[in-house]
């Protein structure tokens, strides 16, 4: 039996909004999770991605979150392109419409590019992140999966699933990225749930030996925070990082803002006490000065 995504997806098919009137044209599914289907679409020349839920309230609310942060002087003021609903199968499904954003995991962006680059993907982040929570909200479902870092270490969130209002029960969220999870914390709607989720996306992006698929099996009395302080033990990067990471996952930053500044903290201080560069040409510069004098003093004397 075909399920009504299966049917509003399908390659080539046309989706109409309801209220609106805007047509899309599907190209191909980019992804699919337990609150619903993203699919890249095309409107005349440009191309977007369109998300449609599976539970109208959740999605509903989902839109609510979104259309709330983009309302503020921020990065995502334009990042909502529409929400309307249509119609499959007699039913209204609601759905928005985002940018398409090509990019890479942050997993993907740091093997090619260099484990070095996690200093300028941590600040675009967690500017992302204190956008959020200045609207009033906590991102919630913060993990790899869910955001693309693209160019030079911009960063966009993709899924807003997970937003929750401040003050209220987590909604949605990812078991290794969670404090509770570690018993380190409640699953409450505040800004130390996401910072903690940042520390646990940067270990997971800088351990080579991806030892949180091993975390997500271990029974509840085995969690234990010195799991996570080996990876920085081992990583000479994280380890350079621990100071903010630790305080991450205890929970003692008293907003993303404080964390951010510790975070510029880091990384100003670490291009301060950045080596000098080795210039070995001054030296081949100065024997050759030495040879030229001494053969000009031969052919005049000798």
């Amino acid at each position: 039996m075909t399920t009504w995504y299966e049917e509003a997806f399908r390659p080539g098919s046309e989706i109409k909004g309801k209220w609106h009137g805007h047509i899309y044209i599907v190209e191909r599914i980019i992804g699919a999770g337990s609150n619903g289907i993203v699919a890249l679409v095309r409107r005349g020349n440009s191309r977007f991605a369109l998300k449609a839920g599976y539970e109208a309230v959740d999605h509903q609310s989902e839109i609510n979150s979104l259309v709330a942060i983009a309302r503020k002087d921020n990065s995502f003021r334009n990042y909502l392109i529409d929400n309307d609903d249509m119609t499959v199968k007699g039913k209204d499904i609601s759905f928005y419409v985002m940018r398409y954003i090509e990019g890479q995991t942050i997993t993907d962006y740091l093997q090619k590019r260099g484990q070095d680059w996690i200093y300028v993907i941590g600040t675009n982040l967690l500017r992302k992140l204190t956008e959020i929570h200045q609207s009033g909200f906590v991102f919630g479902d913060l993990k790899t999966e869910n955001m693309i870092v693209s160019g030079y270490g911009a960063v966009d969130l993709i899924d807003f699933g997970g937003v929750t209002p401040k003050g209220r029960a987590i909604k949605q969220l990812t078991e290794v990225y969670d404090r509770g999870f570690w018993s380190m914390g409640e699953r409450v709607a505040e800004e130390s749930y996401d910072l903690f989720s940042f520390a646990i996306l940067l270990l997971k992006s800088l351990d080579h030996r991806n030892r949180f698929a091993g975390f997500a099996k271990m029974l509840p009395q085995n969690r234990e925070l010195d799991q996570l302080t080996a990876i920085m033990r081992e990583n000479k990067l994280a380890q350079q990082l621990s100071p903010f990471l630790l305080k991450a996952l205890r929970g003692e930053f008293a907003s993303s803002a404080e964390a951010l500044r510790m975070w510029q903290g880091l990384v100003s201080g670490r291009k301060a006490s950045a080596p000098k560069l080795k210039l070995p040409w001054l030296q081949i510069c100065f024997a050759a000065s030495v040879f030229l004098f001494a053969f000009t003093v031969y052919m005049m004397y000798g």
